[in-house]
């Protein structure tokens, strides 16, 4: 920095006389749906395993909460054997992340055309199948929803040359090309059953006896199909969903018919039994009087990805990449507040909003995972970058020269203490 700046700056300072304040500190959500621009980071790619990723979840259990798992459509290009696979990413988004690539040996029927993943509050998680039957037969329909524990010294690790079917924790086969799923608690997942074009609510219950990891064992399982609920399936894309916990409300990216559907996972009964298809299982059941309704169906070409932030719903949109986000907090009175473009049409596939409040997203063509981060405090003219024009913009809005648009005041309060004041010129000095 010249002496001539030095000057204009110990000059301007003297002249400073108040500078207004607002409640600027605010978590990375808040500066992302109030940031006049965002940064989209690349943070994965095809070299730490990425091939077709489909979605992502946060392991949410209390001692692994940094923890984001990708899982693909099928195995990565340097891995020649066929099936689903996952990447976790540890530390996510900070300059320790390091990635674990891992594909069950048995993962060909149970990630077989991986679609969705999701992660239940026992340390456990579940993964549909995006196909007809999970044998590969072309008439039959064996396929489903498959349960996992992520102790990363069972997953993908026993059973792995048998003599039991690898890792996999339980497996229920009645709802193929099922495209999406959530978790309720413990060993209850919700999924978007693409064949019976429905929602069907899967309770594993105890999986296999004993903890058994690779058994077939899958008589106590019981699955509840909503077939008043009517959704459609898009071939090769995912119909993600989420449930809201606070409310017990199940929200669904209904991708073929355009729209959001809501769902209280509380509602509906037992109309009548069904006849399980290719298994032993304790009850499977079509419900009726289940409390559902559409809650957007304008604005939307092909949602895919879905997730809850405190009182937002955001939506990806595949067709076009946006993400839109909602203010839910009147829950009949839904409020788009923002769309944030990805540039990336035909391509996002899930998104999940991380523990520290930033936005991911996984690429299913492109083979890539995005960190969506607010800008850097400090950057006033959306380079991505500090530098000395940052700090003349700031000194000018300061000595009342030119104001700041008001869109940038949470940028430009760079120490965080909710003022914009003499403390952050002198911070982006320090970054200079």
């Amino acid at each position: 920095m010249s002496i001539i700046s030095l000057i204009m700056i110990n000059k301007y300072v003297l002249l400073f006389l108040v500078i207004a304040s607002a409640s600027f500190s605010q978590t990375k959500f808040d500066k992302l749906i109030s940031a006049p621009f965002v940064v989209n980071q690349i943070s994965g790619s095809e070299t730490d395993g990425l091939n077709n990723p489909r979605d992502l979840d946060f392991n949410t259990y209390h001692s692994n909460m940094n923890e984001l798992w990708v899982i693909n459509e099928n195995s990565a290009t340097f891995d020649s054997n066929f099936g689903g696979s996952t990447v976790t990413f540890y530390n996510a988004g900070t300059d320790s992340q390091w990635t674990d690539y891992r594909k069950d040996s048995y993962s060909g029927h149970f990630m077989h055309t991986a679609s969705a993943i999701a992660f239940s509050d026992n340390g456990g998680f579940a993964n549909t199948l995006d196909i007809q039957d999970a044998n590969g037969n072309p008439s039959g329909y064996f396929s489903g929803c498959s349960l996992w524990e992520s102790d990363t010294s069972i997953y993908a690790r026993v059973n792995q040359n048998g003599p039991e079917l690898g890792s996999h924790w339980d497996m229920l086969h009645q709802s193929p090309f099922s495209v999406g799923i959530a978790a309720e608690t413990a060993n209850i997942y919700w999924l978007f059953d693409g064949f019976h074009n429905t929602i069907a609510k899967y309770n594993f219950q105890e999986p296999h006896s004993d903890h058994e990891h690779g058994g077939e064992d899958h008589s106590d399982g019981l699955v509840y199909r909503y077939d008043e609920v009517v959704v459609e399936r898009v071939s090769g894309l995912s119909s993600h969903m989420v449930i809201d916990q606070g409310s017990d409300l199940l929200y669904v990216c209904d991708t073929g018919n355009n729209r959001i559907i809501r769902m209280n996972i509380n509602s509906g009964s037992i109309n009548y039994s069904l006849t399980p298809y290719g298994e032993n299982i304790e009850g499977y059941y079509s419900m009726h009087n289940a409390e559902y309704e559409t809650v957007i169906d304008s604005g939307l070409i092909n949602p895919t990805g879905i997730d809850i932030y405190n009182n937002y719903l955001l939506v990806s949109d595949y067709s076009n990449g946006e993400i839109i986000i909602y203010n839910i907090e009147q829950q009949n009175n839904f409020r788009e507040i923002q769309r944030i473009e990805t540039n990336l049409s035909n391509d996002v596939m899930g998104i999940k909003v991380g523990p520290d409040g930033s936005i991911w997203y996984v690429c299913t063509n492109s083979n890539k995972l995005y960190q969506i981060l607010p800008p850097l405090n400090g950057d006033l003219n959306g380079d991505n970058d500090i530098t000395l024009a940052d700090l003349m913009i700031l000194l000018s809005h300061l000595v009342n020269a030119s104001s700041l648009n008001q869109d940038y005041y949470s940028i430009a309060d760079t120490n965080s203490d909710s003022m914009i004041d003499i403390y952050d010129l002198i911070h982006i000095i320090d970054t200079l």
